[in-house]
């Protein structure tokens, strides 16, 4: 028989900012797939589709795969883990990862 632990379903936030005033929680999606620039038109209309807020994107080829890193503000937890399993499923597409970033803001800095 087994269990499901806590550990091996984390919890999904959809709001940290009152964990820690003063910070921006934001995320940078990686997406990985085959060098078609339909891929890279495709991720934008997801995202565009989101209404997500895009800070920087880069693209970078190595051989016949493209590396796309795209930096997100003003989204929950939750829907940064939505937008990347949307990601995920774009044919050719063949790997995807969030990360969530903690940025101290403005004035919490000075």
């Amino acid at each position: 028989m087994s269990q499901v632990s806590s550990a091996s379903h984390p919890t999904v936030c959809e709001d940290w900012s009152h964990f820690l005033p003063g910070f921006t929680l934001t995320h940078t999606v990686h997406l990985v797939s085959r060098r078609n620039p339909g891929i890279v038109s495709t991720a934008a209309a997801v995202l565009e589709g989101e209404t997500a807020t895009v800070d920087r994107w880069a693209i970078t080829r190595c051989g016949d795969i493209l590396e796309q890193k795209i930096v997100l503000g003003e989204m929950t937890e939750g829907q940064a883990v939505r937008l990347r399993e949307r990601l995920a499923a774009v044919e050719g597409v063949l790997r995807t990862r969030v990360e969530h970033h903690f940025v101290r803001g403005r004035s919490a800095a000075t």
